[in-house]
């Protein structure tokens, strides 16, 4: 998640006001001076890579009971690999996990998968015992009674927790400094407090149902926190569908104030989440632009293929994607902007799909971007100046790029980094980019000395329970860029459909029950047409329809794939053949696995609610088919 190399004091949202429109300016000159050294620069070859974000948790051995584990920090100083690195995530139980080295993939698809497993169990033997490495997007007991533990055994003080903190002062005084060095407080054992109590104490998230405790100590993950939820005005307002069955609560609770919603209240509910992502190289700067456009589309299909997270708070979702959950869980805007009815409206939260497609080739048509979002015409109009100044000539559609990125605020500024040298410093244009937190991210090199190119990043697959599961969504996007850039595949659709596909993806069984828009010709130069296809139908084709993928993809390595195996068929076989099993039905997503385990558990009571019971259960099921000690079918 973004940079982590600063560390020091951070300034709180208040604090940070009188350097807004500074550091805006400061990170438009940085990007600007990227973009003169690297606009012409072309890659020499077109590597790719991925990151898995995974849950550290531990099973009491008397009990049985499953916490994460806030112990991920000590881990990741422990790992030693000439293969991956492991690295910091949002939370302090999660760890990060990446290639140490980009993938130079044409043909053979088992690095992949031998990187994603030699990730899994590189980290899993630097574990304690009882401590396992789970691999699934959401913790499903996440703020639900004691859901956390570390290595320190003793007990949060009686002061501490029975203090007597008057409420209003304890929402008073927010404009002072976040003060946080790298080394983490010490992590202690929760005792359970209830809802109101937790809220006091809380001062980062004011969260009635997590606890700060669980939130990665570097200074940039408090601050974000909190510094959201100030720009907001209040506590985050998380409101998820819950699954209505028949002994389904229909009255507001303390635990529940939304009937018919599942409601969380921290960052921590959707940044807690884990994912898999892909960032690949493009050729130049043009490439990378069209690039981004063409697999925006693809997003939300990549979102439902990998559905995983049908349980929040323990409780059952009405939904299959953990999506909606992260972008509810870092929505900054004031109620102002949250307002349809207002002039500041803001449709989307700064963690969503995209909103502009941003591409200068004659392809993107402007009236494909038929949705108007509201951007900084501010800044577009001291982009286009400087740019002026600088000899160089954007076009509308990128500065419009970054009038939406810098239509937020920055949420994270330390204070002895307001000033930086924009000619060899990009932390504020980072500091934008980072936290605009969209389905794709067009990404220029990352530094003034990086010999790292123009970047895509896809961003919305979710993680799965098996190496294989993983292995075959990276490689199905890597085919679709590898399709794009020969051919220069042409998936545009208008922006409105592009927002609909993304509503659809997260609905139950997505993958079956829903179709989604698409270009009824993928030819770059193709009449708008649009239709209507489940993704079995995008994938394999539609007879007088669609052509489908793997009509492509057969062209493309009969074509230009100069192996001497049949590499197709090998992918296919074993990869490929994952990702189309699971479009036509004949498995399911890992998200109507779990749903089916819940129904199914003989404690289940049809209530909607994953007791603690259920949740072991399900957890030790997903643990031992993670490790191929058993299949979903055992557990049928």
């Amino acid at each position: 998640m973004g940079y982590l190399k600063d560390v020091g004091n951070t300034l709180s949202y208040h604090e940070s006001k009188k350097h807004i429109e500074g550091v805006k300016k400061d990170g438009i000159i940085q990007f600007l001076n990227l973009f003169k050294k690297f606009k012409n620069n072309e890659a020499t070859g077109l590597l790719w890579g991925d990151e898995l974000e995974y849950h550290l948790v531990n099973i009491d051995p008397e009990t049985g009971k499953i916490r994460i584990k806030l112990a991920a920090a000590e881990i990741i100083q422990k790992i030693e690999s000439d293969s991956f690195e492991a690295q910091f995530e949002y939370g302090k139980w999660m760890i990060e996990a990446v290639p140490k080295k980009p993938y130079d993939i044409v043909c053979d698809p088992e690095p992949v998968f031998e990187s994603i497993t030699q990730r899994r169990k590189g980290i899993q033997k630097y574990l304690d015992p009882n401590d396992y490495i789970l691999p699934t997007p959401v913790f499903s007991m996440l703020g639900v009674g004691d859901y956390y533990t570390s290595n320190e055994k003793r007990e949060r003080s009686l002061e501490r927790a029975n203090a007597k903190t008057d409420t209003a002062s304890a929402y008073d005084g927010e404009e002072e400094k976040i003060n946080f060095s790298q080394k983490s407080e010490a992590n202690l054992k929760p005792m359970i407090l209830t809802p109101k109590e937790k809220e006091v104490r809380n001062e980062i998230s004011r969260s009635r149902y997590v606890d700060d405790e669980i939130i990665n100590a570097h200074p940039r993950f408090p601050t974000l926190t909190r510094n959201l939820r100030l720009r907001r005005g209040e506590a985050m307002n998380i409101k998820i569908p819950i699954f209505k069955d028949v002994n389904t609560a229909k009255e507001a609770t303390e635990d529940e104030p939304y009937p018919g919603f599942i409601h969380m209240d921290a960052t921590a509910f959707g940044m807690g989440n884990g994912c898999l992502q892909q960032t690949f190289a493009a050729k130049d700067l043009s490439n990378a632009r069209y690039l981004t456009d063409q697999l925006a589309v693809i997003a939300p299909i990549m979102l439902a293929l990998s559905a995983g997270a049908p349980i929040f708070k323990g409780k059952l979702a009405d939904i299959d994607t953990r999506w909606s959950s992260i972008a509810q869980s870092v929505d900054d805007r004031t109620a102002e902007e949250r307002d349809p009815s207002s002039e500041r409206y803001i449709p989307k939260s700064r963690y969503d799909s995209i909103s502009y497609y941003i591409s200068e080739s004659p392809a993107c048509k402007s009236e494909y971007n038929d949705v108007k979002f509201p951007i900084n015409k501010d800044i577009v109009k001291f982009a286009e100046e400087q740019a002026k100044e600088l000899g160089l000539e954007l076009d509308d559609r990128l500065l419009n790029h970054l009038g939406f990125l810098f239509l937020r605020d920055p949420m994270v500024i330390f204070k002895d980094r307001v000033n930086v040298d924009n000619e060899t410093n990009t932390n504020h244009f980072e500091n934008f980019q980072s936290t605009n937190w969209n389905s794709v991210r067009f990404k220029p090199p990352p530094s003034f000395e990086s010999p790292i190119g123009w970047r895509v990043e896809l961003r919305t697959a979710e993680l799965q329970i098996k190496d294989i599961e993983n292995a075959s969504l990276d490689l199905f996007a890597l085919l679709i860029v590898r399709m794009i850039q020969r051919f220069k595949l042409n998936f545009y659709i208008p922006m409105s459909k592009l927002n609909e596909n993304f509503e659809r993806a997260s609905k139950q069984n997505a993958v079956i029950n829903q179709k989604f828009w698409f270009r009824k010709s993928n030819e770059y130069e193709s009449p708008d047409e649009y239709v209507e296809l489940t993704i079995a139908e995008f994938i394999n084709g539609k007879e007088q329809v669609y052509k489908g993928l793997m009509g492509w993809a057969r062209e493309f390595y009969n074509n230009y794939c100069m192996c001497h195996e049949d590499p197709f068929s090998k992918l296919v076989e074993k990869y490929l053949s994952k990702v189309i099993d699971r479009a036509e039905g004949k498995t399911p997503t890992n998200a109507q696995w779990i749903r089916s385990f819940v129904l199914n558990h003989p404690a289940y009571k049809k209530d909607s609610i994953v007791s603690e019971e259920i949740s072991k259960d399900l957890i030790n099921a997903i643990l031992k088919i993670s490790r191929e000690e058993k299949d979903y079918s055992d557990f049928a």
